[in-house]
């Protein structure tokens, strides 16, 4: 079987938080323009990534993994560093085929540069717009709340969210320790978001279990999924979960390097997939886990036996899941036609395997 082209397949993107995306240059870039010293062991020695110290455990990966993305995330200093880092990833995903990206958004990191956010959208929205002019790729925006500092805060982002509305801001999100109060805490939040219009999403079914997925589900409505890798240790959950439509965004890379799987060989992305789920792959936070939206598809076609077929199918299933209006869904999705057609037309008619022929599952 002949190896998918991943370098000219489309690809679309549901799970990458902004501060998380800065690369290596980009935060020497920043440290330099505001006057900030980095420490020398904060980069990997081939400079294209981060390091932290580790335990070996989850727990112990999780503190030295959110020490180096605070320094880091701390870089960002005013709405301009905002747009740079924007733009910067948005142009770095299109070099690797990416026709679509969802950026989950901080309006707490936002506020605590003392910007408003107002401010913050807006100078992101400078990056998305200029990205778009210059290589095509679109981008939409999840305002999130962080778990972990309370559903009285979530609230407020999520009123924030609403009384600035932007036409980039599509959804409300819910990141953090999953393991931090109860998804029934946050309900208020989210009953804010739905009310207006937003749609909605969480982290959910990684650094806790099945139970957290349901607990989303049940207490907040939400058909997508930040992660959800965890629902394999449910069956019968993950036969309902499959039968409602959920939405996995699945980061391979960040997984393994937090300890939430040990290998390729313990992850489920291939189970999931082959199982029905609506799979989709994302970054999470790439350079702090040697990745990028490209590597994450090269991952999935040579750890998991992906074909081009299926690759596609993903991206169909990200498009599918966009929260993103219909005119613009359709024509990501003739783009993902147009790829198709032409695996058709570059497929020897004696092949005999059926291959370039896609199913639309819309």
């Amino acid at each position: 079987m002949a190896k998918p082209e991943i370098a000219k397949l489309p690809k679309a993107e549901l799970h990458a938080h902004l501060e998380g995306t800065i690369a290596p240059a980009m935060a020497k870039q920043l440290a330099k323009k505001n006057g900030i010293d980095l420490p020398d062991d904060l980069f990997t020695d081939d400079g294209t990534g981060y390091r932290w110290e580790s335990d070996g455990t989850a727990a112990g990966d999780l503190v030295g993994f959110l020490k180096a993305y605070d320094k880091v995330a701390g870089l960002i200093k005013t709405a301009d560093d905002y747009r740079d880092i924007t733009y910067d990833y948005l142009k770095r995903c299109a070099a690797e085929g990416s026709i679509y990206e969802e950026l989950i958004i901080s309006a707490d990191h936002g506020a605590s540069v003392g910007l408003s956010y107002k401010e913050m959208v807006d100078a992101i929205a400078e990056g998305v717009y200029q990205a778009r002019e210059e290589t095509g790729i679109e981008a939409r925006l999840l305002s999130a709340c962080v778990r972990h500092y309370g559903p009285d805060n979530a609230v407020k982002v999520a009123q924030q969210t609403v009384d600035c509305p932007h036409e980039l801001v599509t959804a409300f999100h819910m990141a953090g320790d999953e393991n931090a109060h109860t998804v029934a805490d946050f309900a208020p939040a989210f009953k804010i978001a739905s009310d207006a219009g937003l749609a909605t999403s969480a982290h959910a079914g990684e650094a806790a279990g099945p139970d957290s997925i349901r607990d989303v589900k049940e207490q907040l409505g939400c058909i997508r999924y930040g992660h959800m890798v965890r629902i394999v240790e449910d069956d019968d959950f993950m036969k309902e979960m499959q039968a409602f439509g959920a939405v996995p965004e699945v980061c391979v890379s960040s997984n393994l390097v937090m300890n939430v799987f040990k290998d390729y060989a313990a992850h489920p992305l291939r189970k999931l997939f082959d199982e029905g789920f609506k799979v989709t792959l994302g970054s999470d936070d790439p350079p702090f886990f040697k990745t990028t939206i490209g590597k994450e598809y090269k991952i999935a076609a040579e750890e998991f036996g992906f074909t081009e077929k299926e690759l596609l199918q993903v991206t169909r299933n990200a498009v599918e899941a966009a929260f993103v209006d219909e005119p613009t869904r359709e024509k990501l999705l003739k783009k993902i036609d147009d790829y198709a057609a032409s695996m058709q037309t570059n497929t020897p008619a004696n092949s005999g395997n059926g291959a370039g022929k896609m199913e639309n599952r819309r």
